[in-house]
């Protein structure tokens, strides 16, 4: 499988892990395919999750020789080996920010229901890296610290971002 990747080797490496424990704080799935359709143009993406997502993350990387599943194939300290080595993590806000946050990557967050400023933003990552949902439009956020209360017409709240602010973002930090 990563017998393609020493083919593009020149290409940077992305991360992405779609999915937090609550739905209220991930990006839908839809959406984030496109952002994978415009970066897999120029870079390598490693998908992330656990073996209950690996039908959905193929789905992700379905057609693409850039776009790599790796749920389920490493174990853990093979995936942190894996991260380490990574240009870039693009996750919600969960484990595998902090996972790859604390590994020295540069880790872009894309919040939900959530908010940075409750505490729990990737450790020593600039601010610039969070990409919230617009406060105007949502001002109560966030809903709770842990994205399992929220107003119901809060529940895509994170749909809200688009795809291309993302793309920009990664852009940005790559080429900082």
């Amino acid at each position: 499988m990563l017998n393609n990747v020493n083919n593009q080797n020149t290409k940077q490496w992305i991360g992405i892990a779609p999915f937090a424990q609550y739905t209220s704080k991930m990006y839908p799935l839809d959406q984030m395919q496109e952002v994978i359709n415009v970066l897999q143009e120029h870079y390598i993406i490693f998908l992330f999750g656990g073996k209950a997502d690996q039908a959905k993350l193929d789905t992700l990387a379905a057609n693409s020789d850039a776009v790599i599943n790796v749920a389920g194939l490493y174990n853990l300290n093979q995936e942190l080996d894996l991260i380490s080595n990574l240009d870039v993590m693009i996750s919600m806000d969960s484990g595998n920010a902090h996972l790859a946050a604390m590994l020295g990557v540069k880790v872009i967050t894309i919040w939900g229901v959530t908010h940075p400023y409750a505490g729990f933003a990737a450790f020593n990552q600039p601010k610039s890296y969070n990409i919230t949902p617009d406060k105007m439009l949502y001002p109560k956020l966030p809903t709770s610290v842990y994205g399992n209360k929220y107003p119901e017409d809060y529940k895509n709240v994170a749909g809200s971002i688009q795809p291309k602010q993302i793309t920009e973002k990664v852009t940005a930090v790559l080429n900082a």
